[in-house]
């Protein structure tokens, strides 16, 4: 049967010297993880056609796979070079920096590629994601919401935000609290990650996290439930769960959370922790109204210290 790749093998036959047939099979090579056939025609591109920005680029990226990192980095630079308005090549250059822990170089060239192309949806994102530093706090808020004004259905950009927003900024210095916690506002983005993929478990995870937090325990449980439905061997959902079954003070049910949690990962201190307290407060089978959450108890001891 005729083919793409049998009619481009057969014009460079014909024409060896043939840059743009080496560069258009290479690139069918390298869909096909045909690595080291479709870097052979890559250089045979670059040795014909120097000049040649997109070949430099996507040679890069195949060195990248490849894991050939400097290499990669000579290509990209290349590419730039050749076009200095090329900005998924800063792009890509950019996360291939912050793979190498490059972290100052990649944000410079992810923020150029925001100016050189304002609607590049991924270029903002991933920015975001490193800008860490709690005085870049504003800047990667920011960053997020571009990317969501550009795409509203970026579910890891309204996830990742609302992780952003949930942890409040704290000085870096002396731990102290800059910037409260915005739960409603990070419960918003978690919700709209979820409600353009219903399967997205730690956006479920955190949603009920949030709720938790809130002490809004029927609502929490069902997003830790939903969690563990996606993703079922994780512990530290149970353990949670079990938390917010205390909370609802339905002791028999948070038991079997602890249990499985410890039953998925046998050295989970928290959950033998969790578990032990339960037990302590309630003997081996937990009655519907003897343990207090840990909340409850706190409300206690500042009622009888006001007495």
């Amino acid at each position: 049967m005729s083919n793409a790749q049998e009619h481009l093998e057969k014009a460079i036959q014909i024409h060896p010297e043939f840059a743009d047939a080496h560069y258009e099979l290479a690139l069918i090579l390298k869909d096909k993880k045909d690595n080291e056939r479709s870097k052979e025609h890559f250089l045979k591109t670059i040795e014909i056609r120097p000049e040649f920005p997109v070949a430099h680029f996507n040679y890069a990226l195949l060195l990248k796979d490849m894991k050939d990192h400097k290499a990669s980095q000579e290509h990209f630079l290349k590419a730039i070079d050749l076009d200095q308005h090329f900005a998924d090549a800063h792009y890509h250059f950019g996360l291939l920096l912050a793979d190498l822990e490059d972290f100052e170089e990649a944000k410079n060239n992810l923020e150029k590629a925001t100016d050189i192309d304002q609607n590049h949806t991924l270029a903002y994102y991933h920015l975001a994601k490193l800008l860490i530093d709690p005085e870049d706090y504003e800047k990667a808020k920011k960053n997020y919401l571009t990317a969501i004004d550009i795409d509203e259905s970026f579910t890891d950009a309204h996830y990742y935000l609302g992780k952003l927003v949930a942890g409040g900024l704290k000085n870096d210095k002396d731990g102290t609290l800059v910037k409260k916690p915005e739960y409603d506002n990070a419960i918003t983005h978690y919700k709209k990650a979820i409600s353009f993929n219903k399967k997205y478990a730690k956006a479920h995870y955190n949603l009920a996290l949030m709720y938790k937090i809130q002490r809004k325990y029927e609502d929490a449980r069902k997003h830790f439930e939903k969690a563990i439905e996606i993703d079922p061997n994780n512990a530290t959902s149970y353990n949670n769960l079990g938390a917010v079954f205390v909370g609802l003070k339905k002791h028999q049910e948070a038991k079997a959370c602890y249990e499985k949690a410890i039953e998925i990962v046998n050295d989970y201190s928290k959950a033998h922790f969790h578990l032990a307290m339960l037990l302590k407060e309630t003997g081996s089978v937990a009655p519907n109204d003897k343990v207090k959450s840990s909340e409850d108890s706190k409300e206690q001891k500042a009622e009888k210290s006001k007495s």
